[in-house]
């Protein structure tokens, strides 16, 4: 692992579990499945991969595709490609508290298709906690003010 991923490494894995979602344009919270996938391959960049689906029909909801390309042993660049059309670029930082470490990241770039939904703004946490992945996403859309939008724990399903 290069050492700028070194920091990270307790993120690396494949985590699959349930989360739940909701926001304020939306009649009520929903379940849904989830699978990320946090792989390094060689470069001193993490690759990112989240798929989820709906747990009351299986039908597909989001995915997501990018890279978390750490700047130093706290700092991150994030780039993420949304197949609902939106394009976004976070900064994060790896914060370590008495709890252990955990991930925070906003956006300073959200780009949009001419169809997708708008979105202005993300902040997003992640923690390893106990062997399970957890985050938190908040978002700003559709008008609304950055609110709570989704939350999962994923069991790690493989390193």
């Amino acid at each position: 692992m290069h050492e700028l991923l070194e920091p990270f490494a307790a993120f690396v894995g494949t985590w699959r579990g349930e989360g739940v979602g909701g926001y304020p344009s939306l009649d009520g919270d929903f379940r849904y499945g989830e699978q990320i996938v946090i792989a390094d391959y060689g470069k001193p960049i993490l690759a990112f991969s989240s798929t989820s689906w709906s747990l009351d029909d299986d039908r597909p909801l989001a995915r997501q595709e990018g890279f978390w390309r750490p700047t130093s042993d706290t700092d991150l660049e994030v780039v993420l490609a949304v197949a609902s059309g939106v394009i976004e670029i976070l900064y994060g930082r790896l914060v370590t508290g008495p709890a252990g470490a955990h991930i925070e990241m906003a956006t300073d770039v959200v780009a949009r298709t001419s169809t997708a939904k708008e979105v202005t703004a993300e902040k997003r946490m992640y923690a390893v906690r106990a062997d399970k992945l957890m985050y938190a996403v908040d978002m700003a859309a559709v008008g609304q003010e950055l609110a709570p939008h989704l939350s999962a724990a994923l069991d790690r399903v493989s390193d």
